[in-house]
């Protein structure tokens, strides 16, 4: 399955929710998760293709691949092959003995929105810093950067 995205930087929230409201937006769930991120030859997360990734979402757990990167400007595509997990702490376990590169433990707090079948995400992460970004993520990339126009000026391209 490809993965086609834009990450947004933002200002004011309350602003971009008016704007979701007033598009006719659905608003879908708010939820905790914990991600681990580890790499076989990458050291960091910055340009790092061939991702491998642990998702916990309360009694959720799945592994994700995440590809290699293709991006034209700031709207991006990648191969992400997910599986449900039953035991995240024993293949965390494997990845170490492996002696996989642990790139990044993340705690974050998701909330998303549908736009037809385009969702935007709101992600607030707590853990190992304060950061917060959108992402849209759609189909095709024409749908990505239409719902992109909706949000013009409220919003600045962020890159991968």
């Amino acid at each position: 399955m490809k993965e086609i995205e834009v990450k947004l930087t933002y200002k004011d929230k309350d602003k971009i929710l008016e704007r979701l409201k007033k598009i006719g937006a659905v608003f879908r769930e708010k939820y905790l998760l914990e991600d681990y991120y580890y790499s076989i030859t990458g050291t960091d997360m910055s340009n790092t293709n061939d991702l491998l990734r642990i998702r916990k979402q309360g009694n959720k757990q799945e592994l994700t691949l995440k590809g290699k990167c293709e991006t034209e400007g700031n709207i991006w595509e990648r191969i992400e092959l997910n599986t449900d997990i039953s035991d995240a702490e024993t293949v965390l376990k494997m990845f170490e003995h492996l002696k996989l590169n642990n790139l990044s433990t993340n705690k974050s707090y998701r909330e998303f929105w549908d736009i037809g079948d385009v969702e935007l995400v709101f992600s607030d992460i707590t853990y190992p810093a304060d950061i917060s970004f959108i992402e849209i993520e759609g189909p095709t990339k024409e749908k990505v950067e239409e719902v992109l126009k909706k949000f013009d000026g409220l919003v600045k391209e962020a890159g991968e």
